[in-house]
């Protein structure tokens, strides 16, 4: 009854539902990656780990584009385990060219990507000091009719120049789909499959201690 609450129904994406839907959709046997940002903060809240060495994490040394060469790797090392890397756009970006390495050798692995374009975590931290300066990850790409145009890269059409597979979520309704989709696509082209979550641009999230000096439902001004 105190867990908080993740069953949100908004477009674009809150993260919650993200990490919820993954709990459902992915097993007890899969080996998480993941780097540093709010989507791996709330990655370690919210999502479920059974088992040792089912998180891959790079011990907080923050390495932003970390998570995509960790996953290959962890995929060379483990060829029959499941494997689900998280990043945001910001780490996501910093190495995206890898996922061509994961083409080339065959390395299969689904990379959930959330995508608010808004360099979250520098940004929160910011807040409290009444701060709120911007690294723009978003522009207004001309190049694509999609309204999430907006956020800039097209990281759909990235993913499949560099030889991999990819599907973008927009809102609740398509998720038990797009991780049908993404695991059939592994399956047949043993590449890398990215999944992108379009979320909304903020959202605060709580952070150890600081969980009382936060609150994720506040609204952004």
């Amino acid at each position: 009854r105190m867990q908080r609450k993740t069953h949100f129904d908004n477009v674009p994406l809150k993260p919650q539902r993200v990490y919820e839907e993954m709990n459902t959709a992915f097993g007890k046997d899969t080996v998480y990656v993941t780097t540093i940002g709010l989507s791996q903060i709330a990655g370690a809240q919210f999502l479920r780990v059974y088992k040792p060495r089912h998180w891959i994490n790079c011990g907080q040394a923050g390495p932003p584009g970390w998570t995509l060469p960790a996953a290959l790797g962890v995929r060379a090392a483990r060829p029959d385990a499941q494997i689900v890397a998280l990043s945001g756009d910001y780490d996501f970006q910093f190495l995206i060219e890898e996922l061509a390495v994961g083409a080339q050798h065959k390395l299969p692995y689904l990379h959930v990507v959330v995508n608010n374009s808004y360099l979250g975590l520098i940004r929160q931290s910011q807040r409290g000091f009444n701060m709120d300066f911007e690294v723009s990850l978003s522009f207004d790409n001309i190049n694509t009719e999609e309204e999430e145009g907006a956020y800039g890269v097209d990281h759909v059409a990235v993913a499949e120049g560099l030889g991999c597979k990819a599907v973008r979520v927009k809102s609740p309704n398509e998720f038990q789909d797009a991780f049908a989709r993404a695991q059939a696509l592994m399956k047949e082209h043993q590449v890398p499959v990215v999944i992108e979550f379009i979320l909304e641009r903020v959202t605060n999230i709580a952070m150890g201690t600081e969980i009382d000096k936060i609150n994720e439902f506040e609204e952004i001004l």
